[in-house]
């Protein structure tokens, strides 16, 4: 009699520890959750350091989770490429945004608000590219091709940036054109200026030659007047 009871009630507390473990599983679970939850809401609502913090409350209640710790990865990285725009690193802020979106996730919460932004760093790289076709417009090639050719360079990093890369060929076709016809120009317009300037000289020194010779007065008949003093 007394073992059953004994068995009774070591399979009640039995009961009791398993109930007692998975309540506390679902309430870590939920907690876990609910962070979850709430920091994806903050990015919506890009309140970026906020939901930072949200999936970082979410690691304590589940150690290790990827989903967690790589959208933290994510938004750190959107915060710097916000950052940098002031700094006008248009490629280093698009840079971040491709690694944004390399980083899996089952969420494209961070991702979707990254591609929105990357719009606008786009836009900025074409404003530049508008820029160094005014340059060439106003003749400063050197400068204008310098650009250019350190745009290209960057352009041929990412494939987000195909058009903007063709643009910059054909603009730096158009530039090393302009220039060779300037200088060509600017030649000819050296030399016609040479040439006037030597007629001038030469001019001028027959004009003192003649003033060396006698000359004859209209009082004097055919008597020479002698201008060599």
């Amino acid at each position: 009699m007394k073992k059953r009871v004994i068995i009774l009630m070591v399979l009640i507390l039995g009961i009791m520890v398993v109930g007692c473990n998975k309540a506390e599983s679902w309430s870590i679970s939920q907690e876990y959750k609910d962070a979850m939850s709430k920091g994806k809401s903050n990015v919506i609502e890009e309140e970026y350091d906020k939901a930072i913090d949200y999936f970082k409350l979410a690691l304590e209640f589940k150690k290790d989770d990827t989903e967690a710790k790589n959208l933290i990865k994510q938004l750190n990285l959107l915060v710097e490429a916000k950052d940098s725009e002031e700094d006008g690193a248009y490629f280093l802020q698009l840079e971040k945004i491709d690694k944004i979106n390399e980083i899996k996730t089952e969420t494209d919460v961070v991702k979707d608000k990254a591609n929105e932004y990357k719009k606008t760093v786009l836009k900025n790289i074409d404003d530049s590219i508008d820029s160094f076709e005014e340059e060439i417009n106003d003749g400063k090639y050197k400068s204008a091709q310098k650009d250019l050719e350190d745009t290209i360079e960057e352009c041929k990093k990412s494939d987000s940036l195909n058009e903007q890369l063709d643009r910059c060929n054909e603009l730096l076709k158009t530039c090393k054109e302009k220039k060779k016809a300037s200088k060509i120009e600017n030649g000819a317009s050296s030399g016609g200026m040479r040439r006037r300037t030597e007629t001038s000289d030469v001019t001028a020194r027959t004009s003192v030659d003649n003033n060396n010779y006698p000359q004859f007065g209209p009082k004097n008949g055919d008597l020479p007047v002698d201008n060599c003093g």
